[in-house]
């Protein structure tokens, strides 16, 4: 069985049927859930704005390479999000926008409109119905698949973007060493970043076509973000605290 997505303890298919008195409440502390992580998966589209505050990095497992927003200098703890549950950075990735939903497949012809079944805004009297009393979508749940929908599209062309860099070799191992004004400081390895020697390196007619598939502005963001773990040092309640 493969293992579940990040924050998702349990995978409910929605059903007109059997979830037509569902409701959904925002709590109170909306980003809470992703409190204790510290990366959250990246879209290519999204780059350019996350490269603000955000490391981006890169995680290679086998031939699957997948982007990451770094978001605190210690494992296990989001420095991006504050005591009130509030995503405090400039930009909130859309892999935590987009939950409690996420998109299922029944069949490649055939995808279903899911949500996490440990998500503490599930309710029969409280928040927005997911169901009309004819079994229609809601206009909330209607938003819910569009922005599922919309994910799973830039979710693929992220997919096409990491593929196309691993095949130009662009990618090296990079140990990350963060440290706070106070002194105190982590490492993290494993990780892997785009080599601007490698792509400064690249023949024209790969540069050319790069630049013709809208890859070279995301590079260049992810280049730009590495020189945010001073932020982010500066982020961590070891440099709050000071």
């Amino acid at each position: 069985m493969a293992p579940l997505p990040l924050f998702y303890s349990s995978i409910i298919v929605l059903d007109r049927n059997t979830n037509r008195d569902l409701r959904i409440a925002t709590p109170e502390q909306p980003f809470a859930f992703a409190a204790g992580s510290h990366v959250i998966p990246a879209l290519m589209a999204e780059f350019v704005l996350g490269c603000r505050d955000m490391p981006i990095l890169f995680i290679e497992e086998g031939a699957q390479v997948s982007p990451l927003f770094m978001v605190g200098m210690r494992s296990g703890r989001n420095d991006f999000i504050d005591a009130s549950g509030r995503w405090a950075g400039q930009h909130a990735p859309a892999y935590i926008r987009r939950y409690p939903f996420i998109g299922g497949d029944v069949s490649q012809e055939q995808q279903v409109i899911c949500l996490d079944g440990g998500f503490s805004g599930i309710s029969e009297s409280e928040g927005d119905r997911l169901f009309t009393e004819d079994g229609e979508p809601s206009p909330a749940l209607q938003q819910a698949i569009t922005f599922v929908a919309d994910y799973a599209a830039a979710a693929s062309a992220t997919a096409a973007f990491t593929v196309a860099l691993k095949e130009l070799d662009l990618f090296q191992t990079v140990t990350i060493d963060i440290r706070t004004p106070t002194g105190a400081s982590s490492n993290f390895h494993g990780f892997s970043a785009v080599s601007e020697e490698r792509l400064n390196a690249l023949p024209d007619e790969a540069l050319v076509d790069l630049k013709r598939k809208g890859y070279l502005a995301p590079i260049y963001a992810h280049l730009i973000s590495m020189t945010n773990f001073s932020a982010l040092g500066n982020r961590a309640p070891e440099a709050l605290a000071a």
